[in-house]
């Protein structure tokens, strides 16, 4: 849950340490395998990338009247034939796939290079396979909090954010960004995923952090982010038209994040989604933007009630955003799974996800109910924390037949928020 429901600075903190663990579990192996992430590439001039991407603009696939995406940080190069003939039997209509695990600084591989694999994938499983995309690519490390996947020389030579593009880790990111949305348009999924988090550096999302690191003020960070933001609206227009953007969270429900001299500020991630939805508005550009709720509703609620309520707090607080982006930004849901309690582990033993009331999977139906009564478009967080495999056939079955069962039942719901 990127930022919470709550504007204290030092608990989102926390629970982003607990979830980033899990992450580094899965990078672990990787970097094991593949050694430490190399030294920054001579970066390409992401402002001619659009133009560079092969293949022509075919008609993007409709998402329909209801859409169910499965996150599980899954990561290309530990994709398997037998995970996705697993996934193919499960009622989700597609699942996040990263070709860039957040730590990954490898060259950027080619369209061409994603497509074979998309292709490769699509031989098991007739669902939609969405590259998925991390901005933390772009984003300076925080020694202090120990990372040890973030410090490595190309993260270490950014200052706070490489917003002006100073070490080429903005061109690379706008790279990976233009090239997944190519590949997305060539094997005809709806869009991409992106994941705003700072990995690297969870204090950052205080603005005045990346201000006194880069010697700029707030307002200049602010600018550099919608910039930022602003150019990940123009490359995905002109290499997908009509593709949806699915960002996990945008932060857009915490104005006044933080007050510096006076003056409110969104937490940094929130400018490039404003950034991104100005620019579309401004340039009548065909994209969607999806609102996933991690930071806002969040993955747990204590009880149904209380869900309702986290739902009917959003939809106020995002009601000028709603009216300002109107036919552009849509809000979507979540939801994490877990199969019992005792089974639950780290951070969903803690707050709304430790005082859920639901102590089984099954007993989460409800929840899903509600979810997907609510909106259109849902993901749901599959992680070993809640003992959720959703590739292993002795884990999956259990979990797929509760969603299915709450997607019958919702389907006899009446939609709430559009």
């Amino acid at each position: 849950m990127p930022l919470g429901e709550d504007s204290g600075f030092q608990p989102v903190i926390n629970f982003f340490q607990a979830l980033r663990r899990i992450l580094l579990l899965i990078c672990l192996t990787s970097l094991v395998a593949n050694g430490t992430p190399g030294a920054a590439q001579k970066p390409s001039d992401a402002r001619h990338a659009p133009a560079n991407l092969p293949g022509a603009h075919n008609a993007n696939k409709q998402m329909g009247d209801h859409y169910l995406l499965l996150v599980n940080t899954a990561i290309a190069q530990f994709m398997t034939d037998d995970k996705f003939r697993q996934f193919d039997k499960s009622s989700y209509d597609g699942i996040a796939v990263a070709f860039l695990h957040a730590y990954d600084t490898s060259p950027v591989p080619s369209v061409a290079e994603m497509d074979r694999q998309l292709a490769a994938w699509k031989q098991d499983t007739s669902k939609d396979i969405w590259p998925w995309v991390y901005l933390n690519r772009m984003v300076g490390s925080n020694l202090a909090e120990k990372n040890h996947y973030a410090d490595n020389p190309y993260f270490n030579a950014i200052v706070g954010a490489d917003l002006d593009d100073s070490k080429g880790a903005l061109s690379d990111f706008l790279e990976i960004w233009g090239y997944s949305m190519a590949a997305a348009r060539d094997s005809n999924v709806p869009g991409v995923v992106c994941d705003l988090e700072f990995y690297n550096n969870y204090k950052e999302y205080d603005i005045s952090e990346i201000a006194s690191k880069m010697g700029k003020p707030p307002a200049r960070i602010a600018e550099g982010l919608r910039r930022v933001g602003a150019r990940m609206a123009d490359v995905a227009a002109e290499a997908y038209p009509n593709s949806t953007i699915w960002l996990l969270f945008t932060a857009l429900t915490h104005a006044g994040y933080k007050k510096i001299d006076g003056v409110p500020y969104y937490p940094s991630p929130a400018y490039v989604s404003i950034g991104m939805l100005d620019e579309i508005v401004s340039k009548k550009l065909p994209l969607k933007v999806l609102a996933g709720g991690e930071g806002s509703i969040g993955y747990c609620h204590e009880s149904i009630s209380e869900f309702n309520r986290a739902i009917a707090t959003r939809q106020l607080d995002l009601a000028g955003d709603l009216t300002k982006y109107s036919g552009i930004l849509e809000l979507g849901g979540t939801l994490a799974l877990w199969s019992d309690r005792k089974a639950k582990q780290d951070w969903l033993t803690q707050g709304a996800c430790g005082a859920s009331e639901a102590n089984t999977i099954e007993d989460l139906g409800p929840y899903l109910e509600l979810l997907l009564e609510t909106y259109r478009y849902n993901w749901l967080y599959a992680t070993s924390e809640g003992n959720y495999s959703p590739f292993s056939p002795s884990s999956a079955p259990r979990f797929d037949a509760v969603i299915r069962k709450a997607r019958d039942a919702a389907s006899l719901g009446a939609k709430k928020v559009q």
